[in-house]
């Protein structure tokens, strides 16, 4: 089978400072050994070419890597081997302070005795850097920290110390900027509106910036291409299109999407026009089928695949608008309407199925409802090594 990738233009930023600089990763390990135990290598030789002004966001779940990552990058932890690059300097055994990096870090590490403006200011002042005050005060305005900055961190909560920690790497206006959960102890409605003046103030200085985050929301929104971990492994980078719409493998396109994708244990067998499609339940039994026509197999007549369904593309309760998608009966588990979604949960075949539609569905539970696969919401994965067969059978 083929498989189909758009490729995205990467997008560039606005700025013209010259400032920012190129990163790149080659061949990155750390390893963790101690005496009497067995080592651990958390990160398995990354390569990341990221160019000068582009954000790129670290996605993984905990534990995959992505913080030892960024601590390596800044200088925090040793690297076991591999090359780290900034522009053309090779800085992977310079101490921290020799490598020019912006750090937020998730743990604050903010003077307890000095006032929030005092800590701002003090990275700028040891470096005897013009103008310092003015650009606090603007950085500080931006991030909606004004009335904070005569405080110090003991009487701020953790959401205010971590915009502080924020602005303290931003107002050194570094060529590289590392930021690690940047916005996690942020409320809903300040962390939507500190993301929005991040990628503004990102775009109009031209920080080359590394994210780390495990929430998808923001790293989607956030960056121009994204590196998906899992066990010190980067699985994909890519673009947030490419990622969605043609994921490498199976982690990548079950990690990546909220509701997360449909996966089904499934069969392609060849038709006189193209292949048949089979998905079936837990218990092995068919549970829904379908034709793909002009689709090709690569060698045998037929072959076992995971079948992956993203919820969004799904069609629920009407008639389908897909002449060659397949029509089945669902039964709805759970039904949830959330002010601008509907998210269905419902049984085809045994089968448990994840669908979201932007429109309000009065089905109950126990209701049946009528259900359609598109083609195009199809993706199709080698069950064995996981990797992804076809991307949208519409264009296979």
């Amino acid at each position: 089978m083929s498989v189909t990738t758009t490729r995205s233009e990467v997008r560039k930023p606005t700025a013209a400072s010259g400032a920012a600089q190129s990163l790149a990763l080659t061949d990155l390990v750390k390893t963790y050994a101690s005496r009497g135990r067995e080592s651990v290598t958390a990160v398995k030789g990354i390569n990341l070419a990221i160019e000068p002004g582009e954000l790129v966001a670290l996605l993984g779940p905990s534990g995959c890597g992505k913080t030892t990552t960024l601590r390596m990058i800044a200088g925090l932890e040793t690297v076991t081997s591999g090359s780290i690059k900034i522009g053309d300097r090779e800085v992977s055994q310079l101490p921290a302070s020799k490598r020019g990096i912006g750090v937020g870090f998730e743990s604050y590490a903010l003077y307890p005795p000095m006032s929030i403006r005092e800590n701002l200011l003090y990275g700028l002042k040891a470096r005897k850097v013009k103008g310092a005050d003015q650009m606090v005060a603007s950085i500080s305005k931006r991030l909606e920290m004004d009335d904070m900055l005569h405080l110090r961190p003991a009487g701020l909560s953790s959401g205010q110390k971590q915009r502080v920690a924020l602005a303290r790497a931003l107002v050194r206006n570094p060529p590289v900027l590392l930021l690690d959960e940047p916005l996690s102890h942020l409320d809903a409605s300040a962390r939507q509106r500190v993301r929005r003046e991040l990628k503004v103030l990102q775009r109009e200085f031209g920080y080359t910036t590394i994210v780390v985050t495990h929430d998808q929301v923001e790293a989607l929104s956030l960056a121009d291409r994204l590196a998906v971990m899992d066990a010190g492994v980067v699985q994909q980078f890519g673009t947030p299109d490419e990622i969605k719409q043609s994921p490498n493998n199976l982690f990548v396109a079950s990690f990546i999407g909220e509701p997360p994708m449909n996966i089904f244990a499934g069969e392609v067998i060849a038709a006189s026009d193209g292949v048949a499609l089979k998905g079936f339940g837990p218990d092995g039994k068919p549970a829904f089928a379908l034709a793909a026509p002009g689709l090709e197999l690569d060698s045998s007549r037929s072959r076992k695949v995971h079948i992956g369904i993203r919820p969004h593309l799904i069609q629920t309760g009407a008639a389908k608008s897909d002449a060659t998608g397949p029509d089945a009966t669902g039964r709805v588990i759970t039904n949830h309407w959330l002010g601008d979604q509907s998210h269905i949960c419902f049984d085809v075949g045994g089968c448990t199925v994840v669908g979201v539609t932007d429109k309000p569905l009065s089905a109950r539970a126990g209701d049946a409802l009528p259900v359609s696969f598109p083609l195009r919401a199809i993706h199709l994965f080698d069950p064995e090594t996981g990797d992804a067969l076809a991307h949208g059978l519409d264009r296979a």
